[in-house]
């Protein structure tokens, strides 16, 4: 009887009895490797973890610094009589239009409305806040919130923590609230 394991291994001809002693010495053959390449490939992952643990520090540094750069942003615009936004310092220079849907079509956006509900947020104005987008505080809150949340992930990157997937989660939520209200807000 030819039996044949794969295609680059001989044919192999003989009782069952025989080709289970030829696989217990094959296996016995793997489990003697020398100790160099158990040494290697133990290298490998160390490196690959440490490659992974540089990319999330970095990925939580962006994050981070983005957040605190809108935060700082919001407080320092206006909002002018027109709905146009400027940026304090230079009064009366409006910034242009940066919802591109908008801009370019006149259809208000998902988003439309966030930069200038942040602005009246950072200025403590909670009715004209939710005028210009009514889910602007939940924004506001998850955007402060991600300061004390990225430093902690930046300090002690569980290994667990990089496969975590509810932050995916947590951002597709956000999204449908966006778009739901813009709906709602569409449809009314």
């Amino acid at each position: 009887m030819d039996i044949h394991i794969n295609q680059h291994q001989r044919p192999f001809t003989g009782s069952s009895s025989q080709i289970r002693e030829e696989g217990e010495s094959e296996a016995t053959q793997i489990n003697q490797l020398p100790d160099e390449l158990d040494e290697t490939h133990e290298e490998i992952d160390e490196e690959y973890l440490q490659a992974r643990i540089r990319v999330f520090r970095k990925r939580q540094r962006v994050m981070l610094g983005l957040s605190i750069f809108v935060i700082l942003a919001a407080f320092s615009m206006n909002t002018l009589d027109t709905g146009k936004v400027e940026v304090s310092w230079f009064p009366q220079l409006p910034i242009p239009e940066l919802c591109g849907s908008r801009a370019i079509f006149g259809v208000s956006c998902p988003g439309c409305g966030l930069t200038r509900s942040f602005i009246a947020l950072a200025d403590g104005n909670l009715a004209a806040s939710f005028q210009q987008n009514r889910i602007g505080w939940i924004m506001a809150l998850t955007l402060i919130a991600q300061i004390p949340y990225r430093i902690y992930m930046m300090r002690q990157p569980p290994l667990s923590v990089m496969d975590l997937r509810w932050p995916k989660w947590f951002g597709t939520l956000l999204i449908a609230i966006l778009i739901g209200n813009w709906l709602s807000k569409a449809l009314i």
